[in-house]
C-alpha cells in the first residue's frame, strides 16, 4: 500500500496538536535518518514513502507515543561540536555540560598531566577533552559495562587515541597520588526529585544518588583527596541548587580554593576545589 509523506505529517499534527516540538523533531528525523530533502518534505505533496521509509516513520511515531527522546530514536547526540552515539544505557549530553569541558580546556594543561572523567557514560566529557588535548592522557571511568561499550564506540567513531576506559566503582581502583584533575558529572537527583518525571527513558543509575542527590559527591570527594596529586583539582557539575552543599562536601574532605561557576542561565552549575 502506497502512503504519502503528507499522511504521516497530518497524523503527527493530529496526534500532538498542542506540541509543535514533535512535528519539528519529525522533520529533523526525516532529514537525518531518511535523507529526505526539504523540497520533498515541504513542497512535494505527492511524495510517496518506500516500504523502508514507511517502517522508519512508523518507528518514529511509535517511539514518540512512548515518550522516547529524539536522541535515543536517532542513536545520536551532538556535544562540543561532535556527534556522539547514545542509547538508553547513557544520559543524553546536556548543553550546559560543555561549560565543564570549556573550563578544563582553559586551565593551561601540559602534556604529562593525567585527567580522569569519573562516571564517563557516553564518554562525551572525557573524549571532548581528549580531542582538544591530544598529548594528554585522559581516562574515562565507569561502573556500567553497557555504558563503557557506548564510550568505546564513540572513541572508535571519533578516532581518539589518548582516551583509556576503566571499569570501576568510582575511584576504588585508582592509585593514590596519580591524577592531576578529576572531573565528574555524577548522579545528583534525589529519588523523589520532580525532574525524574521528564527523564523516564534515561538510566536511573546515572541520575539518582543517595543523600537526596549528594551521596556520590561525598564518595568521590573522599576518594579523590588521596587519588589526586598535591595541587590537583576536583571539578563537579551539579544541580542548580546544590552549589553550597557541594562546596561544603569539598571543604570537609580537605579541598581548598573552592570556586563555583555559572551556566548559560546564570545558575551555579560547576564547583571545584584544590587538594
Amino acid at each position: 500500500m502506497i502512503i504519502s509523506l503528507n499522511h504521516y505529517k497530518n497524523l503527527i499534527n493530529n496526534t500532538w496538536p498542542s506540541d509543535r516540538d514533535v512535528s519539528k523533531e519529525f522533520i529533523f528525523y526525516l532529514k537525518e535518518k531518511l535523507q529526505i530533502s526539504d523540497i520533498s518534505i515541504y513542497l512535494d505533496n505527492d511524495y510517496s514513502l518506500s516500504e523502508i521509509e514507511k517502517e522508519a516513520v512508523e518507528f518514529f511515531i511509535n517511539a514518540k507515543r512512548d515518550g522516547i527522546p529524539l536522541d535515543y530514536i536517532l542513536n545520536k547526540s551532538f556535544f562540543y561540536g561532535k556527534e556522539f552515539y547514545v542509547n538508553s544505557s547513557v544520559l543524553i549530553p546536556r548543553p550546559e555540560t560543555e561549560i565543564l569541558v570549556d573550563h578544563i580546556n582553559s586551565l593551561g594543561l601540559h602534556n604529562d598531566m593525567k585527567i580522569l572523567d569519573a562516571g564517563t557514560g557516553s564518554g562525551c566529557i572525557g573524549l571532548s577533552i581528549a580531542i582538544h588535548n591530544p598529548n594528554i592522557s585522559i581516562f574515562g571511568l565507569e561502573f556500567s559495562r553497557e555504558s563503557l561499550q557506548v564510550a568505546q564506540k564513540n572513541k572508535e567513531n571519533l578516532g581518539v587515541k589518548n582516551f583509556t576506559m576503566i571499569n570501576s566503582d568510582w575511584l576504588s581502583s585508582i592509585k593514590d597520588n596519580s591524577l592531576d584533575i578529576i572531573v565528574s558529572n555524577p548522579p545528583y537527583l534525589g529519588p523523589k526529585d520532580p525532574h525524574l518525571h521528564d527523564l523516564t527513558h534515561e538510566p536511573n543509575m546515572a541520575l539518582i544518588a543517595s543523600e537526596e542527590g549528594l551521596g556520590d559527591f561525598m564518595t568521590i570527594s573522599e576518594q579523590a583527596a588521596s587519588k589526586l596529586k598535591n595541587g590537583g583539582e576536583l571539578i563537579f557539575e551539579h544541580g542548580h541548587d546544590q552549589a553550597t552543599d557541594v562546596a561544603e562536601i569539598l571543604s570537609k574532605h580537605r579541598f581548598s580554593n573552592i570556586q563555583t561557576f555559572m551556566d548559560y542561565q546564570s545558575h551555579p552549575r560547576i564547583t571545584k576545589g584544590i587538594i
